[in-house]
């Protein structure tokens, strides 16, 4: 039995006091993976003994069973409900003539998609993610999914021009709490998110937004999960025929990010190799 079924069964015999902890806590089950106990304590405006006393009523001997117990509930909903797919072609298209057709169409598609991309583009706001990933101190790529792809490109592209970049699967749960932990203000956090969207990402972004992290999303709309909590939203189009995302215009917003660092740095954009062996020099004698 999973701790949501957990709180539904006892929530009759529950004190008022924990049917309001329960609601708050069914309200929003996959934040519960990413709190810690005096930020429940604040959320529920309870005590932590009362916390810890609600732990023990759903059979948990402290708070980080419960916690582990949430985690794996939001991982269970991770397989249930971003897992990847792909829309099946008409079935009566079986002849390579039919399928040709098809094929022809999509990429009539793909072309209208990137005329549209490319002649709506709003360059202002590539050049302020490029200069907010410019002026961070450290980057945290965050993806899912076909998502990743794109991460590990934007990832490889970043290093190569020197930045302290680290990249962040978010389906290994555990991994991401640790890495959301280390955030400061300081820290640029690039969300790339696109359907189906990673089923814990709104809380994930939230999360990286109360550390003060400043928030750039790569996605595919403004109602994306993540794009409230972001200061910077690239948008582009990716619906296609086949499958939920084709990757040309995001692969292309990225490029032209990239291409726009590469133009403001210059030249010397090796110095910054120089600068942080210097910086991790010093914290090494420190």
């Amino acid at each position: 039995m999973d701790v949501i079924q957990k709180i539904h069964n006892l929530y009759p015999e529950m004190t008022r006091k924990q049917k309001s902890i329960a609601d708050i806590l069914l309200e929003s089950p996959e934040d519960i993976a990413y709190i810690t106990l005096a930020n429940l304590s604040q959320k529920t405006s309870s005590s932590e003994l009362t916390l810890l006393r609600f732990c023990q009523k759903l059979g948990y001997s402290n708070f980080l069973e419960m916690k582990a117990a949430f985690r794996e509930y939001t991982q269970s909903m991770v397989k249930l409900l971003s897992s990847p797919q792909y829309f099946v072609p008409d079935a009566t298209i079986t002849d390579v003539e039919g399928k040709s057709e098809l094929l022809r169409q999509i990429c009539r598609e793909e072309a209208e998609a990137s005329q549209r991309f490319f002649s709506s583009l709003d360059l202002l706001s590539i050049i302020s993610a490029a200069e907010a990933i410019r002026g961070a101190k450290r980057i945290f790529i965050c993806a899912h999914d076909i998502s990743h792809v794109l991460a590990e490109f934007l990832y490889a592209r970043l290093k190569l021009l020197y930045f302290d970049v680290c990249l962040i699967d978010l389906t290994d749960l555990n991994d991401t709490q640790d890495k959301l932990d280390m955030l400061t203000s300081q820290d640029l956090v690039i969300f790339i998110a696109f359907p189906k969207y990673y089923y814990p990402l709104a809380s994930i972004a939230k999360n990286a937004f109360s550390h003060g992290a400043t928030i750039l999303t790569i996605t595919d709309s403004v109602s994306s999960p993540t794009a409230q909590y972001s200061k910077h939203l690239l948008v582009c189009y990716t619906a296609t025929r086949v499958f939920y995302n084709s990757l040309t215009l995001p692969m292309a917003m990225a490029n032209l990010l990239l291409s726009y660092l590469v133009i403001d740095l210059g030249p010397d954009y090796r110095s910054r190799d120089l600068s942080n062996a210097n910086a991790s020099n010093t914290n090494n004698l420190k």
